[in-house]
């Protein structure tokens, strides 16, 4: 009988064919190098860290999460736009900045207490009296971001009555740094800064 050949892949060069004796050819190898090596280069590719030329650029995504879903998973899309409907505002800081939790018809002991800092970008500011007279859902559109970046990264003042405590008493865990943020009919609750003579 004939020596039998095996080949894995159609090819117009087959680089992964064995002998009747189930040896590999030296091709196989150099075949299996050369795509593992492609794998591997893909990957880094797709893997590059920000750039200190832009070290928080928001990634083009947007993604829409509730409040405390941002606040749980913050470390996974730092960095994305997201869109979160349903944050009731829970203090007003100042008028750059407040403090939001998810929206529910639970009373405060049910709810989860996982709370997001919203921080007005710079060149706006909050458009409404402090604290407000009703509260109802509001829709925050910006940049996710942990509290240690937007803390850090001096993009915006940090908030003076934002303490250590503060931060603990009221759980918050996540930031965003808000460009826009709307009442549900669409009313939108911050202004550009004037600029003063």
């Amino acid at each position: 009988m004939s020596d039998s050949f095996t080949t894995c892949v159609r090819a117009p060069v087959s680089c992964c064919t064995a002998g009747g004796d189930g040896v590999p050819i030296l091709r196989a190898r150099r075949c299996a190098v050369v795509a593992v090596l492609v794998v591997a280069v893909t990957a880094l590719v797709a893997a590059q860290p920000q750039t200190p030329s832009r070290p928080f650029s928001p990634r083009t995504a947007i993604v829409t999460i509730r409040p405390f879903a941002l606040a749980q998973a913050v470390s996974e899309i730092a960095g994305y736009s997201v869109h979160v409907p349903s944050a009731r505002i829970l203090w007003v800081v100042d008028t750059r900045a407040l403090v939001v939790e998810s929206d529910s018809p639970m009373r405060p002991t049910w709810r989860d207490r996982n709370r997001v800092l919203v921080v007005i970008e710079n060149g706006r500011s909050l458009a409404i009296p402090r604290p407000p007279v009703a509260t109802s859902p509001v829709t925050i559109i910006g940049v996710a971001r942990t509290v240690l970046s937007l803390q850090a990264g001096h993009d915006v003042p940090w908030p003076e009555p934002l303490t250590r405590d503060e931060m603990n008493r009221l759980d918050i865990r996540a930031a965003i740094l808000a460009s826009s943020i709307q009442t549900a009919d669409g009313v939108e609750l911050t202004s550009p800064v004037s600029l003063a003579p």
